[in-house]
C-alpha cells in the first residue's frame, strides 16, 4: 500500500472532506496519489464524473489514520517537554508563565490545578506586590534579620510596595507610634490612593485574584489586630470578602462609610453581572444596609464611596 504522509495537513483535509461529506467531487491531479491508493485497496467507490465515496473499510481506514497523525503532530506535553529541556520549576513560579507553558492562553489554573502543583512543590505566585500605606510609619522584619523601615519611603512616595515573593519571609509589622489597631484590605487601586485613614489604621491593596497574598501580612501583625476589607458591594464583591475571611481564618467584615444611603441613592447601578444577588451567602448585618440593592439588583462600586468622611466596620 502506498504510504501518505497524513502529517501534511493538506492531506488530512482532503481525508477529512472524505469522511464528511458523501459522494465527494474530486479534481486536481495533486490528489491521486491517495485518491490511486484508496482505489487500489478497495478503500474508495469511483461513481464517475469526478465523484467518490468511502467504503465501510476505507471509513476506517481514513479514521485511524488522522487519529495518528494527530497523534504524531500534538506538542509534547508540558512537563515531558521540560524534563527534556533540563528546565526547572522552582518553589515559586510566575502563573502566566507556567500558563503558557501549559498552552493555557489568557485562562487561569483552576483550583484543583493549583493544588495539584502544590502536591507537586511548585506554588502558583501572580507577582503583582501588596501595595501598603498608612498614616503613621511603620517598619518591616524579615526573618533574615533584615529591618526595614518604612517611613522614608513613605514620606517620599506616600506608600510602600511588597513583591509577592518577599511576603513569606515577613515576620513582624513594627508600628512607630501607639499601636496598630486595624487593616483594612482593598481590591480597588482607586480607593487605595484616595482613602481618608485613621491613625491606628493601616491599608492594603492587594490583587483581586490573589486572595492568598493577605495571608503572611495578617500574620505578621499583633493578632488583637481587626481586619474589613472595602470592595464594590455586589455579589462578586460578596464572595471576595468571604473568600478572604476563610483565608484568614476571620469574621467576614466590610469597611463601609457611616453614611451609605446618600451615596447609594446617588450611585446604585444595575449589576453588570448577569449574576443576581443571593441574599443567602449575605451576612446578617450587611444585609440589613444593602437590602435595597438586593430588592433592586443593583450594586454600588467601592469607588463612588472613596472619598467619604466617616467609615465603620460591618460584620
Amino acid at each position: 500500500m502506498r504510504v501518505i504522509d497524513f502529517s501534511h495537513p493538506e492531506w488530512r483535509a482532503l481525508a477529512q472532506q472524505l469522511l464528511d461529506e458523501a459522494p465527494q467531487v474530486i479534481r486536481g491531479r495533486q490528489w491521486q496519489p491517495l485518491i490511486g491508493m484508496l482505489k487500489d485497496n478497495q478503500l474508495l467507490l469511483p461513481l464517475g464524473n469526478h465523484r467518490y465515496e468511502l467504503t465501510p473499510a476505507g471509513r476506517r481506514y481514513l479514521t485511524r489514520e488522522l487519529m495518528l497523525a494527530e497523534l504524531a503532530c500534538a506538542p509534547p506535553e508540558p512537563e515531558e517537554w521540560l524534563h527534556a529541556q533540563g528546565w526547572q520549576l522552582g518553589e515559586r513560579v510566575n502563573e502566566r508563565v507556567l500558563a503558557a507553558l501549559y498552552r493555557k492562553g489568557e485562562a487561569s489554573f483552576s483550583p484543583v490545578e493549583q493544588i495539584n502543583f502544590e502536591d507537586k512543590g511548585i506554588r502558583l505566585c501572580s507577582d503583582l506586590p501588596l501595595r501598603l500605606r498608612a498614616a503613621r510609619p511603620f517598619s518591616l522584619f524579615f526573618s533574615g534579620g533584615t529591618l526595614l523601615d518604612a517611613a522614608p519611603w513613605l514620606h517620599t512616595l506616600g506608600e510602600v510596595a511588597l513583591p509577592a515573593r518577599t511576603l513569606a519571609g515577613l515576620g513582624k509589622i513594627l508600628w512607630g507610634e501607639g499601636e496598630i489597631q486595624r487593616v483594612i484590605s482593598t481590591d480597588s487601586v482607586g480607593v487605595f490612593a484616595e482613602l481618608n485613614l485613621p491613625d491606628d489604621a493601616l491599608l492594603v491593596w492587594l490583587p483581586a485574584q490573589d486572595p492568598g497574598a493577605l495571608q503572611p501580612l495578617i500574620a505578621a501583625l499583633p493578632p488583637q489586630t481587626l481586619w474589613s476589607h472595602l470592595t464594590a458591594l455586589d455579589p462578586a464583591g460578596v464572595d471576595r470578602v468571604l473568600v478572604l475571611a476563610q483565608r484568614l481564618g476571620r469574621p467576614a467584615s466590610w469597611w463601609l462609610p457611616r453614611e451609605l444611603a446618600p451615596i447609594k441613592e446617588a450611585y446604585a447601578a444595575p449589576l453588570q453581572d448577569a449574576r443576581p444577588w443571593e441574599p443567602s451567602r449575605i451576612p446578617r448585618p450587611l444585609r440589613a444596609l444593602c437590602s435595597d440593592l438586593v430588592e433592586s439588583n443593583r450594586g454600588l462600586s467601592a469607588e463612588v464611596c472613596a472619598l467619604a468622611s466617616g467609615w465603620h466596620a460591618i460584620g
